[in-house]
């Protein structure tokens, strides 16, 4: 039934293309596709895309959230966005549920939906996330609370940080939290803020060469972050955590310690063939990102489990988001290679397989440029390349303008390029504003 509804759609030209999320993948798809040649439909309980790597900027005040954010309508104004959550797939009838009860048709899906924190600690629900928007603008506000608390009480435990995790993320909240205490700790001359970074691994930043691990790590002490290595938590209670049989308290823990699949997946697979598992929730793809035993369903961003494999990053997502809607955008069939189809072929069409000869689709080929992270006292760490190769690592200073200079360029819209440039120097001429709203 399924097949006979897409082949009548494909006829009338209103294939249906249904996307389920609204994070890097989705976003970078919604930019690149052809909304003349689909009827594109964004299901999300989120109506906005974020640029994720200034969440601990946003959660700390250096920057204000609305600035780092567009809404799917501004994204691709033509397409249509359903707030809602995706509940279960039936590939065979080509629906998808959601949990306000209905339920959505679709001739080509693509399930873009990420992952979720692992906080499979016990008690890990003490902790804050910095996942998503809502996450730093619930951090922010908590921030805020303790400073003004512990002004009152002269409890230092409610200004002392506990960011279990040393990935980008852990690191550069650390790195933003020092900034902040700098900031704002001279208002509150009789406090003394303490920041403490918890990392199961031996260095930081695992994602990085040696020398810029170390190098993390001994900017991160400089700045007086209690750095341990090598620890577990194995408990978090209300005002205190378990690392390694240790008692550890705190105000306010952020767990940023690896992710693990939405609980979608688990309908999601279930649906699909058994070739399509690959394990702990995660969905497999092929070269060209099709759900493997389908055609018509697709899976991009850190849900997704290509053969060969590439880290869970924004980078990788925004390619694979471009990638497919390319893809999709020159008619390739779901043959294996796809190809392009002999009849009636659009100007794309043409210039795909006459002008450049490439009539088979091209597979998803990762090209890695580099990694950044900020260190918080105006230095950073940067890692450039190109596919394989290496253009250079610096530190300190230069990274630190390289790095605001990359994470201003990437903003998705000229709009956030500006704003998130008057927010640099409203911080740097008044300071970080601890307001609650």
């Amino acid at each position: 039934m399924h097949a006979r509804r897409q082949l009548e759609r494909e006829e009338l030209g209103e294939e249906k293309l249904v996307i389920l999320g609204s994070g890097w993948a989705a976003h970078a798809m919604l930019k690149v596709i052809d909304a003349s040649k689909f009827r594109v439909t964004v299901v999300s309980p989120v109506n906005h895309f974020a640029f994720t790597p200034m969440l601990p900027s946003a959660a700390t005040g250096t920057v204000e959230y609305r600035s780092m954010t567009e809404s799917v309508s501004r994204s691709n104004p033509y397409v249509e966005y359903v707030e809602a959550s995706a509940r279960a797939v039936d590939a065979e009838e080509g629906k998808v549920s959601l949990d306000d009860g209905t339920s959505i048709e679709y001739d080509k899906l693509v399930c873009a939906v990420g992952v979720r924190v692992n906080d499979a600690v016990r008690g890990a629900e003490h902790c804050f996330r910095l996942k998503q928007v809502e996450d730093a603008v619930a951090l922010r506000r908590a921030i805020s609370r303790n400073f003004e608390k512990a002004a009152r009480t002269g409890d230092n435990r409610l200004v002392t940080y506990v960011v279990v995790g040393g990935g980008p993320t852990g690191v550069e909240l650390a790195g933003e939290l020092c900034d902040f205490i700098k900031d704002v700790g001279r208002r509150f001359k009789k406090l003394a803020p303490k920041v403490v970074l918890v990392h199961a691994g031996a260095q930081l930043l695992q994602q990085f060469e040696n020398p810029q691990r170390v190098e993390a790590l001994r900017a991160l002490q400089a700045q007086g972050v209690d750095v341990r290595l090598g620890v577990k938590v194995s408990e978090v209670r209300d005002g205190e955590m378990v690392v390694d049989d240790n008692i550890l308290p705190f105000g306010i823990a952020i767990w940023c310690a690896g992710t693990m699949a939405q609980p979608f997946m688990e309908t999601f697979l279930r649906g699909l063939p058994s070739e399509a598992k690959a394990g702990r929730g995660f969905v497999a793809v092929d070269d060209w990102l099709r759900v493997r035993g389908t055609q018509d369903i697709f899976a991009l961003g850190d849900c997704a489990r290509l053969e060969r494999f590439y880290p869970q990053t924004a980078q990788v997502a925004a390619q694979q988001g471009a990638f497919l809607a390319r893809h999709l955008n020159r008619g390739y069939d779901g043959s294996t290679p796809p190809r392009l189809p002999h009849s009636s072929p659009n100007w794309e069409q043409f210039w795909v397989s006459v002008v450049r000869r490439a009539s088979e689709a091209p597979t998803f080929d990762f090209l890695d440029l580099g990694m950044l992270a900020y260190l918080g006292g105006g230095a950073a760490l940067s890692q450039l390349r190109f596919g394989d190769l290496p253009l250079g690592a610096y530190s300190g200073s230069a990274a630190y303008l390289l790095w605001k200079s990359v994470y201003l360029v990437k903003q998705v819209a000229t709009r956030n390029r500006v704003l998130v440039t008057f927010d640099w120097f409203k911080t740097a001429l008044f300071g970080r504003d601890i307001t609650r709203l």
